[in-house]
């Protein structure tokens, strides 16, 4: 039974790293390259706006969830 939990954990290191590095791309965007963004997809970029105040929102959500794991004793940063 340990080594399913072993994975779960493991599955939950890797999702929680992937939502953080589109928290970060959405902020890289939102902060410096939203001209690009609406650019390069204009109609999709029109349905799905990029906004720093939600950059924020999202990067905050995702700390916290991290914080929350890292409490819980799931290894974020490693063993």
């Amino acid at each position: 039974m340990a080594s399913v939990m072993g994975a779960w954990t493991w599955v939950e290191v890797v999702a929680w790293w992937l939502v953080v590095v589109d928290a970060t791309l959405y902020n890289v965007v939102a902060w410096g390259g939203k001209g690009w963004y609406e650019t390069k997809f204009g109609r999709f970029a029109r349905i799905f706006p990029v906004t720093k105040a939600f950059g924020l929102l999202y990067w905050g959500l995702v700390a916290w969830l991290g914080l929350a794991l890292s409490r819980a004793g799931v290894p974020i940063f490693g063993s």
